[in-house]
Order: structure tokens, then C-alpha cells, then sequence
């Protein structure tokens, strides 16, 4: 028998003061767009925004729906967007939070949704920054998806 472990590796904020300017330009997109958010069955509103190679950024929300699981999340809301009509251009980052919260720690990307940004990661062969916010709490980063989906299946099935 061998005993291995995984370690994850991440930045922990404090305040969005003590972070980059295109950071917090960011994270303020997917608070903006979370308000916009279509959550009426889970009253869960999230908001992601992407930074393009090129600096522009790019929002989506969660848009639920009553024929669950017909609904899609925020991440895969926007990271669809893009990859469809930016396909030339790679992803720097993505910013995920949420509006209400209960937990002293900021939302986690579901596992679609972890698999969706792993895959775009793989596709595009350059890291994409994960930026976790909380209203009013920390703001975590990781300097890429496998921090959040160790041992993914994924390299076998695109070569």
C-alpha cells in the first residue's frame, strides 16, 4: 500500500483593496450580473465573468428553470458564450460569486461546472485564473482548474 495526498494551493483576500485593479474589475462584473440572475426556484442568485487574452470581459448568470435540470449555471452560462463566439481567444480568468450566501466562504463551481473550465483549460493550453468571491468575506484564488478538479478525466478524450 501507498498513501498519497493532494494539495490545493490558493491566494486568500481578505478585501478586494489588497487585489490586482483588473481583479476586482472582475469580480465586480459578476456581482453585476448576478442581479440579473433568473434563480425564482432556488432564490440563489450567481454571477460569473470572464477576462479575455485580449481584456475585454464578458458575464453570464445563472438562469434556472422548473423542468430542473433544464436550468444552467452562471460559469457555464458565460464560458459557453464565449467559447461560441470567441473561439480565438483564450480565457485569463473567471470570477463566480454570489449574492446570498450563508457560508463564510465564498461559492465553489459545481462539478459540471468545474469540468466545463477544465476542459476549456485543457483546450486552450493556458492556465485560467479561478477567482472565488463572498460579499463581505474572502475572496479566494486559484491559479488553475485542477486546483478545484484534481484527477479529471480529460486529456485522453481530446487526443
Amino acid at each position: 500500500m501507498k498513501q498519497n495526498s493532494i494539495q490545493i494551493d490558493y491566494i486568500e483576500y481578505e478585501s478586494l483593496d489588497a487585489m490586482p485593479a483588473d481583479d476586482v474589475a472582475l469580480i465586480e462584473k459578476a456581482i453585476e450580473i448576478a442581479q440579473k440572475s433568473y434563480s425564482p426556484y432556488s432564490k440563489f442568485p450567481v454571477g460569473a465573468a470572464v477576462r479575455l487574452d485580449n481584456g475585454e470581459m464578458y458575464a453570464g448568470n445563472n438562469q434556472e428553470n422548473v423542468a430542473y435540470p433544464s436550468g444552467t449555471c452562471a460559469e457555464r452560462t458565460v464560458l459557453n458564450y464565449v467559447n461560441a463566439n470567441f473561439p480565438d481567444h483564450n480565457i485569463e480568468a473567471i470570477a463566480i460569486t454570489s449574492l446570498k450566501s450563508n457560508s463564510s466562504i465564498p461559492i465553489t463551481p459545481c462539478g459540471f461546472c468545474r469540468q466545463v473550465i477544465m476542459e476549456m483549460e485543457y483546450s486552450q493550453q493556458q492556465k485560467i485564473r479561478i477567482i472565488l468571491h463572498k460579499i463581505g468575506g474572502p475572496t479566494y484564488v486559484f491559479q488553475s482548474a485542477p486546483a478545484l478538479l484534481p484527477l479529471a478525466f480529460i486529456g485522453e478524450m481530446l487526443q
